[in-house]
């Protein structure tokens, strides 16, 4: 979830609370917003300027290509004076340093801004800016769950109700579609299948009979063998 407000948002919803936004909070935005051109130079928008819940600050497409550093600087002057409803002596003497003579480069333009926050410790005005923007969705969220315990409970007899699509079919629909998937796959049997099953097994004899079978045949033709022989001899 995006949770980044505008500069412009956060400065009219401040001023709304009867807290206009200070010098040091809007100088210390814009010193992260130059931060956050990196080696670029561009023309910052006052709703170009997106600070999110933990304070960290950001540019988004309405920030635009700066022709020169000049342009650049004039685009902070403009929106520091834009986010600020009561001017102060250090954001002014910064305005009349940025549109004079002198032309800054993005590092020396975070110097400037830099040395009018002097002291500065950048947790505790990133942990202030955060808290800020916190403070600005506050009310939001506030009415949102307020909203939501004044709406009424879900009755329960609806929360049990079953869908129609949802419901098993009647008894009826059931008994219709198993007939008819029997019906489907219901095949003629085969006639020669039949035949086959209808006639008698043939018995084979045991494996043990035809073996004693065999030694008895061969045990008759050793003795007509021997009887031969014994006839021969005593001739």
């Amino acid at each position: 979830m995006n949770d980044a407000v505008a500069l412009d948002d956060l400065a009219r919803a401040m001023s709304r609370r009867g807290a206009p936004m200070t010098a040091e909070s809007a100088l210390f935005i814009l010193l992260q917003a130059v931060e956050a051109m990196r080696e670029q130079r561009m023309v910052l928008d006052v709703g170009g300027v997106e600070i999110d819940g933990e304070g960290v600050v950001r540019l988004n497409e309405l920030c635009s290509p700066a022709i020169d550093d000049r342009e650049t600087q004039e685009g902070i002057a403009s929106v520091l004076e834009a986010s600020l409803e009561v001017p102060s002596a250090v954001a002014s003497e910064l305005v009349l340093r940025l549109r004079g003579d002198t032309t800054f480069t993005r590092a020396a333009l975070a110097a400037e801004i830099g040395a009018a926050l002097v002291p500065l410790n950048r947790g505790a005005a990133q942990r202030m800016l955060g808290r800020l923007v916190r403070e600005h969705y506050r009310p939001a969220r506030e009415k949102a769950e307020e909203a939501l315990r004044a709406a009424p409970a879900d009755d329960p007899a609806e929360s049990m109700r079953i869908a129609p699509d949802v419901l098993p079919p009647p008894p009826e629909a059931v008994v219709s579609d198993l007939a008819e998937s029997l019906r489907a796959d219901r095949t003629v049997p085969d006639a020669r299948v039949h035949v086959e099953w209808d006639l008698p097994a043939k018995k084979e004899p045991p494996s043990a009979l035809k073996a004693l079978v065999a030694l008895g045949l061969a045990m008759v033709l050793l003795g007509a063998a021997a009887v031969f022989l014994w006839g021969r001899l005593h001739r």
